[in-house]
């Protein structure tokens, strides 16, 4: 039987969506709310313990039917030069008996697929709405809304992402998310699928690509830019294109003949963030990104939120009080996921620098082997 009976969760992104399945599964009744009003972005790869997280959440199968599935013998991050010439095939992909084969699907589908699974095990989830106070008291936390209703939580948790209003309100000394010097983009690229797949490496910055169904073709793109700054989508465009100039493979040619003016291009700044010792307070705690958002150098940061909602209901459900459940949840998070956090800035600082692809291939295999074991 689980310690608790009630819990809000404050963000309905990948952590708090895969939280509310994992802990209805144990019995507890979930809240969630969430203050944006659409689920959007691009295309979202989940590998290694992760997808072995998806499945244990019921979830697996669902974004297997609406994703690309990849090749157990592919490799992680097959680099290849401006020219589409093979320059490293990237250490192998984590693999077990039993394991879950890798997949890159839609987020948009992911999300709605985790938030159908969560209202089927009871969850409520209210949109557009969010916490603002949290009054912890003895016996449950209070909890007053922005549309002015209230509620009494055994837990609270936040999962509303690397700029946490739940996160400012209940930890105001930790850290704040820091710039790694790198940018990204994003591209969704409708029409028939797009050569062949991989990064691709220019002097103006890197490009990968996969195909997804659906004749959708998930781009991403990543950029050496020294100072954070706030970029308008002109500029966006600009770069992207002044990049996808910078390359004559084949498969990048035919993207660019795709680009137009319109083109939906989403820039984000690559920032992380480790929140220190532990992520709860009182009956408040923070998972995912919340509490550790990483650059997308691994490939894994909606992999550890997925892994964190399934050790969440784990310990809830085994632990005889909140207090144990809270601090079994820290023993088995912290290090696994400071690991993601701090080889995924290291890679970044890598390519940075310029250092040899030889480096980076040699931090991934043996990063990837540790985040291997079950979590």
């Amino acid at each position: 039987m689980a310690c608790i009976s009630k819990a809000l969760i404050v963000g309905g992104g990948i952590a708090g969506l895969s939280s509310a399945i994992a802990l209805s599964r144990a019995g507890v009744h979930c809240d969630v709310v969430e203050v944006g009003r659409s689920w959007g972005g691009a295309s979202i790869g989940i590998s290694g313990r992760a997808a072995d997280a998806l499945a244990e959440l019921g979830v697996y199968d669902d974004c297997y039917a609406a994703a690309t599935p990849f090749q157990r013998d592919s490799t992680v991050a097959q680099q290849l030069d401006a020219a589409g010439t093979l320059v490293s095939p990237g250490p192998p992909r984590p693999d077990w008996p039993g394991s879950k084969v890798a997949l890159g699907v839609y987020r948009k589908a992911l999300l709605e697929s985790l938030a159908s699974h969560a209202q089927r095990g009871g969850a409520s989830i209210r949109i557009g709405v969010t916490a603002k106070t949290i009054d912890d008291q003895p016996a449950a936390a209070l909890v007053r809304f922005s549309d002015d209703s209230e509620g009494r939580y055994d837990l609270v948790i936040g999962a509303d992402g690397i700029n946490s209003s739940i996160r400012a309100l209940v930890f105001p000394d930790a850290p704040k998310p820091a710039y790694s010097g790198q940018f990204s983009l994003r591209w969704m690229v409708e029409g028939s699928p797009i050569g062949q797949e991989g990064w691709y490496t220019s002097s103006v910055g890197r490009l990968g690509f996969y195909n997804l169904p659906k004749d959708v073709t998930y781009v991403a793109a990543v950029f050496n830019i020294p100072e954070i700054r706030w970029m308008d989508k002109a500029e966006v465009h600009a770069l992207f294109t002044q990049l996808l100039d910078s390359f004559t493979a084949p498969a990048i040619v035919e993207m660019r003949s795709r680009l137009t003016p319109d083109a939906e291009l989403i820039a984000r700044p690559f920032e992380w963030l480790l929140v220190p010792d532990s992520w709860h307070r009182g009956r408040t705690l923070l998972i995912g990104d919340a509490a550790h958002a990483t650059t997308a150098h691994l490939g894994m940061g909606g992999g550890m939120a997925l892994e964190d909602a399934v050790v969440l209901g784990q310990c809830v459900a085994t632990s005889q009080s909140l207090d144990e459940a809270l601090a079994l949840f820290m023993a088995r998070r912290y290090a696994r996921v400071r690991t993601v956090v701090e080889t995924s800035l290291a890679l970044s600082q890598q390519e940075q620098r310029g250092a040899p692809r030889s480096e980076a291939v040699t931090m991934m295999k043996r990063t990837l082997a540790t985040i291997s074991e079950s979590y």
